[in-house]
């Protein structure tokens, strides 16, 4: 990382820190029984990993889950596959202000949303991301183990496995994963 990199990653850190001292947040563990809306962060260029967000996306919603997926495309211009396609939000390179904040509305949106669960696919530090996913009023947040001081509540460590990976690991683990909202569910269908 060049000395200007380097310069311009501690500013926004500093700048995050700032705006995390005002963030409320109703922690709760959600799967995916609990869970009503979800929100999914990804970074790509790559039709892989847009297709391996789509297809966590549609899993969601044939649970009948709200799902709002955020893709931040590290390019000047997004490609076109990524675009017009229903609760799905890109925003590029050219969105960001010159310490890598996001300053397009839908992000302020985005991490302004109260969702049950929030989904970071992002396999690396990527600031723009670090900054919505840390901001993210969110119940509970899930993602890999990227970087130091990762915001999010469950932390799967993959490796140098790929997204459709972690996308596997994370099916698996908020299916396994039980709380006491299901189990009242559960609890009350069987009277």
């Amino acid at each position: 990382m060049g000395l200007i990199a380097n310069y311009t990653l501690r500013f926004g850190l500093y700048k995050l820190k700032k705006q995390l001292r005002d963030l409320k947040r109703n922690k709760q563990v959600h799967n995916f029984e609990s869970a009503r809306s979800v929100g999914i962060l990804c970074v790509t260029s790559t039709d892989e990993v847009f297709d391996q967000a789509m297809e966590l996306t549609n899993f969601l919603t044939h649970k009948n889950i709200e799902v709002c997926l955020l893709v931040y495309c590290p390019l000047k211009e997004v490609p076109q596959k990524f675009l017009l396609r229903k609760n799905v939000n890109v925003f590029n390179i050219k969105d960001l202000n010159w310490y890598g904040k996001p300053m397009v509305p839908i992000t302020e949106e985005f991490y302004s949303k109260d969702f049950d669960i929030l989904i970071d696919l992002s396999l690396q530090e990527v600031f723009p991301i670090r900054w919505i996913s840390s901001l993210s009023k969110a119940k509970f947040k899930v993602g890999a183990l990227n970087y130091l001081g990762s915001p999010n509540d469950l932390i799967m460590s993959i490796g140098k496995k790929n997204v459709a990976f972690l996308v596997e690991q994370i099916k698996y683990y908020l299916n396994l994963l039980n709380n006491r909202f299901a189990q009242e569910k559960q609890l009350i269908e069987k009277e």
